[in-house]
């Protein structure tokens, strides 16, 4: 089995609590997974064997189910804080589809919407243990439920290792029948779920909303003319709305303000900007204020400025700067260190 897979380590959190729960023998080992807590990735390897840990010292039936339903939103990282702040469940999931390769590499994901159900099916490269997939299913099915506010119940439910003795604690917590010896993690959901609004409020997501809008406010440009100062607040408010979905193309942005490509390029042009130069100024602002920020993983700022790779960040920020977002936040330490107290 590959070990080179990586799940956010917010999922550790979930052991941590059942461990002292159940006040299980941990010497050492409570200490080694906050310190796993210390980086924003955890090896989904060591996620395994951690899981296994705790089974063999509480070996009860679906103990990875039992995790995975006390699980929150915040432990899938930035994807979590990301569907959090969608308008509807359905809107929540496909954002999750688009980003589920920062959950896991190796996470492979199929959707169908039939008949009145949304069928939803995945496996995992290196996390395919049978406490894994239980986890995973769990964590899915916990998702859903802390975005709506309210249970939900699937389905239908399937699982890739042969029915246990005790398969009736598998369908009682996860509140529908459940199949196993399945070729993949399997999950039917009724369709209508899909328009029920997304009610969780996030502390943390609003914080870092008003750091975006304090910071577009603070390099907001003076102009003349005084209908260029509200297109230009606008045009920079929806590239930051574009941003969380990813798609920050010109074109994209235009049709959000109801202007045709041309309209937009000439107006801004109008300003004095290139839709380029205000996306490259839009995204270097709000760089700084993020990697200000030490909660926030370097990738996870590299997903907030809508790059698809990190490495792209990392470029245009040394263009921007001359120096790496690394080099930078270190720059960063060192002034506030210095800082008289």
């Amino acid at each position: 089995m590959s070990k080179t897979d990586f799940i956010p380590s917010g999922f550790i959190e979930t052991l941590q609590d059942y461990v002292r729960e159940r006040d299980l023998p941990a010497a050492g080992l409570l200490d080694a997974m906050e310190a796993e807590l210390e980086t924003p990735y955890v090896s989904a390897q060591r996620f395994c064997d951690l899981l296994e840990w705790v089974w063999q010292r509480d070996p009860v039936s679906a103990l990875g189910v039992r995790l995975g339903l006390s699980s929150q939103p915040r432990q899938f990282g930035v994807v979590g804080y990301m569907v959090s702040s969608c308008g509807t469940l359905g809107q929540a999931l496909a954002r999750y589809r688009r980003y589920q390769g920062l959950l896991q590499g190796g996470l492979v994901s199929r959707a169908r919407l039939h008949d009145g159900v949304l069928s939803m099916r995945w496996t995992q490269a290196v996390a395919n243990t049978p406490l894994a997939t239980e986890f995973s299913l769990a964590v899915f099915v916990r998702l859903c439920q802390a975005l709506i506010g309210r249970p939900v119940t699937p389905v239908r439910a399937g699982l890739p290792f042969p029915r246990p003795a005790e398969a009736g604690i598998y369908e009682a917590l996860i509140g529908c029948p459940v199949d196993f010896d399945r070729d993949s993690i399997e999950l039917t959901i009724p369709a209508h779920l899909l328009a029920l609004p997304v009610s969780s409020k996030d502390p943390y997501l609003l914080r870092l909303l008003e750091q975006q809008a304090q910071a577009l406010l603070n390099q907001q440009p003076r102009f003349d003319d005084a209908d260029l100062g509200p297109f230009f607040a606008r045009v920079q408010e929806q590239i930051v709305e574009s941003m969380k979905n990813g798609d920050v193309s010109a074109d994209t942005v235009a049709q959000a303000l109801g202007c045709s490509l041309r309209t937009f390029y000439r107006q801004l042009s109008s300003a004095g900007y290139s839709y380029r130069g205000l996306l490259a100024h839009t995204r270097h602002t709000l760089a700084r204020q993020y990697l200000a920020d030490p909660a926030l993983a370097q990738t996870d700022v590299a997903l907030l400025l809508g790059y698809a790779e990190q490495s792209s960040f990392i470029r245009a920020f040394r263009s921007w700067t001359g120096m790496t977002p690394g080099e930078y936040r270190t720059r960063l330490a060192k002034n506030r260190d210095t800082v008289p107290g």
